[in-house]
Order: structure tokens, then sequence, then C-alpha cells
């Protein structure tokens, strides 16, 4: 349980504590707040966020039984089924955070209608979700502290524009653009490889978090069911990188003298967005000619190496980072040509790619993915910096995907008042994605193990 205070705790953006409510005196006091439901043609500024904006959100757009379906895996509470667990979505904890910083610890609900009515009375400014537990949440205090723990919970990775603020140059901080975004490009197609072929995993839900960061939800049965350890072990599994301002080269896996299959498939993938994208980290980026990182790498080479690189810099005043890349791939051929001891020739075949991953490769928040118990944002709530929803993002479309040109539910409420369709608004491309290709087949899925009576898949 400390843990799970621990991780409320941490999750705050203010660094001044506020009084966590229970949850009676909460929903009472924001049944107070409550305005009516409604529309107000031409009255209402197109801000990005308000409380008004929010609640029209919440009421008209917010795909609550879309969320529900994934989050109860098809354990309808009521249906007859007798493979349906009835209490299922009754023990998945939620988290509210209302305005003023104030967070509504376990909180549980038991089916769509009831949660849609929180949601409703209460007007979180953000959702967080948590574990399915082995009693519901809201009666962690009334169990004894053993029984009371966390028995399946979607396998998460969380990656934040901020721990790559070492090696971009474009932006810090909170801002994003789309140079930057490609490190974020680069993170999903090294994570649905990996995910896909090394673990098998087919339920992946890719997440834009509102503002400069993308979340990835793996809702297969076996990720939802591993342990904490289990868990721990594929975070380290996909931690390629560590960051720190002086770390040019990533510390990669060998088996014997080859590259270790997982590096050998994140360095192809990789590779592009380094080296050829126009985007990427050498053509727009320019590492090689801005900040330390040229000095570093560098500094991990032989003297004549450092003296060759040196001279053609000298020689070629206005050659750009992806003219010095060139440099060192042709220092590169020359290292594996003269490579005798094994040594040299397994540092010849990791030169230049463990620069590549560390560049490149996603860098993990290792601890949002270890434990079962780690609260998440929830897809589709809003982020109340910027008022931009937190829509799913198709990985067929990444490539095109623009966070600046996610909606806002000022927009979304301005199509409204401009009398466009609820079914038919901009926020439809993400709401039909998330029905066609993720929810759809993970019902079927569902479905198929319950017709099996099984519960071990």
């Amino acid at each position: 349980m400390a843990s799970m205070e621990q991780d409320a705790q941490k999750r705050k953006l203010p660094e001044d504590p506020k009084v966590v409510e229970d949850e009676e005196s909460a929903t009472k006091r924001k049944m107070a707040e409550a305005l009516p439901m409604q529309v107000d043609g031409g009255m209402m500024k197109n801000e990005d966020f308000n409380k008004d904006l929010l609640r029209i959100y919440y009421d008209r757009l917010f795909p609550c039984a879309q969320m529900f379906r994934w989050l109860s895996y098809k354990n309808d509470p009521h249906s007859n089924n007798p493979g349906v667990q009835r209490d299922f979505f009754l023990r998945r904890e939620f988290t509210f955070v209302l305005e003023g910083d104030i967070f509504c610890r376990y909180i549980c609900f038991r089916d769509a209608e009831e949660w849609r009515q929180a949601i409703m009375q209460r007007q979180p400014i953000r959702m967080e979700i948590g574990a399915v537990f082995s009693h519901p949440p809201k009666n962690h205090n009334t169990v004894m502290k053993d029984a009371y723990k966390p028995v399946e919970r979607e396998l998460v990775f969380d990656i934040d524009m901020d721990d790559y603020d070492e090696i971009r140059t474009c932006c810090t901080g909170a801002k994003v653009c789309s140079k930057c975004w490609n490190f974020m490009k680069a993170a999903m197609k090294c994570l649905q490889h990996t995910l896909n072929n090394d673990f098998g995993f087919k339920h992946l839900l890719f997440v834009y978090s509102g503002r400069r960061g993308m979340h990835c939800w793996v809702s297969d049965p076996a990720a939802r069911r591993l342990s904490n350890d289990q868990r721990g072990a594929v975070a380290d599994y996909l931690s390629l990188v560590a960051g720190g301002m002086n770390k040019c080269r990533a510390d990669v896996k060998m088996t014997c003298d080859e590259l270790h299959p997982v590096v050998q498939n994140a360095y192809k993938i990789c590779e592009y967005f380094f080296r050829d994208d126009p985007n990427g980290v050498l053509q727009s980026q320019d590492i090689l000619r801005k900040g330390p990182h040229l000095s570093n790498i560098l500094e991990t080479m032989s003297f004549s190496e450092q003296e060759s690189v040196s001279k053609f810099i000298k020689e070629h005043p206005h050659a750009n980072s992806r003219d010095i890349w060139t440099q060192l791939e042709k220092l590169q051929v020359e290292r594996s040509a003269s490579a005798q001891t094994f040594a040299q020739k397994k540092e010849a075949k990791v030169f230049l790619k463990d620069i590549i991953i560390q560049f490149t490769y996603p860098r993990l928040d290792v601890n949002v993915s270890k434990q079962m118990n780690h609260l998440l944002k929830a897809p589709f709530v809003v982020h109340p910096k910027t008022g931009r929803v937190c829509v799913p993002i198709n990985p067929d479309k990444m490539d095109s995907f623009d966070p600046a040109k996610v909606p806002t539910i000022g927009t979304l409420v301005d199509e409204l008042n401009r009398g466009v369709d609820v079914r038919n608004t901009s926020f439809k491309e993400y709401t039909h994605y998330f029905e066609e290709a993720f929810l759809q087949p993970l019902e079927k899925a569902c479905q198929e193990e319950m017709s099996r009576g099984s519960l071990d898949w």
C-alpha cells in the first residue's frame, strides 16, 4: 500500500500537496458546483481549456462506453455468461484528479453508466487508470493488508520528451515541434516491432499524452497477467540506452561475437530516423554541429581517427552533421578492414551502431512499466495545459501524425456550436480507429477465450 501512496504523491504537479478528499465529500462538493449540460451557441469562447468546455466534452464526446468495453474485457456485470467475472470492472482502480490538484484514490464503478455519472458529477480535470485488484478498491481499508493486491493490469510504457532534452536542439522542456516529435516516431516503431515480434503481443494502443509524450498500453491477456518481476524483465529487455549529458554511445548487448538480435533490430529501425530522415537526428537536430556530442564521440576514438575528423571539419567549415557522419562511416569501414584481434573485431561491429541507438532509441520511464499498481493517465482525457485530447495514434499513420493538429476541446465544442453532428467532428477519426483497429479485434480475442472456457491464455 505504501508504494501505491508514493505513486500518487509522485504524480502531483504543484509542489504544495493538497488534501486528498474522500469519495463522498468530493462528490457532494462537485455536485453542488455542477451546471446544466448545454452548448451555448455563440456564447462560449473558443478557448483551449476551461470547466465549461470540459463539461460539454464529457457530456457529448468522451467515449465512456468504448472505454468501458476495453477495460472490462467482455466481463459485462449484467451478463449471464458463466465465464464472465461480473465484478471484474468493479475491482479496477480509478483516480480522479479534481480542480485544485485534489487526488481521489481508490475509486471504482460497477458499470459504464455508474462511471459516466461519476465523471459528470465530479468533472475531473484528469483521470488515471490503475490495476484490477483482488477486491473493490473502495473496500481497501476493510480487507486484510496481504489479501488486497493487484491481480491484473495492462503492460504500459511511458515516453516523455523531457528525457530527450540533452540531445534535441530544436526545443526544450514542454515545447514540442515536428523535428523533435521524430523521436516519438522512432520510439513507436521500435516498441511495436519488439512487442510484436519478440513477445508476440498483438493488442497495442499508442496514445498521445496531450502535450509532449506518448503512452503505450499492451492489452494482451499474457501481458495483463505479468507479475512485477516479469514486467521488470520486459522493461529491462527494452531499455537499451541510459541518459546523461556526456553519454554518446549505448552499452549494446552482444551474443558471443554478434550483436544481440534486439540491438540489431533496433539499429535497423533507428538508422533511418538518425541518418536519412530529413526531420531526423542528423539533418534536423544537427547534433554533430551543436552541443558537446561530437567532442564526446571523438573522445572515444583513437588519436588518428580524431585527427582525421578534425582535419575534415577544418577543410570543410560549412559541413553539416550529415557530412561529418559520412566521414565517421569511412572510419568504420577502415576499422572493420584492419581489425585483427577478437576485441578489435567486436568493437568494429559495434562502432557507430551504438551511437545511432544512443541518440535515437526510445527512452523509457521503466518505473511506470515495472509495477502493476502504477497509475497512468487514461486515453481520451484532456491535458489541462494544452486543451488537447489524449487521442490514440494509428501506427500506420504515425509518419503524418502532428501533435499540433490534435483537436482541443475548444475546437470540438466550436464544431458542435456550428451544427456539426457529434458523430462527425474532427474527433471521429480517433474514436473510429480505437473502435475498428483496437477494440473490436481485442473483444474478438476475449470472446474466443471465454468460449474455450479457459482463464489461462
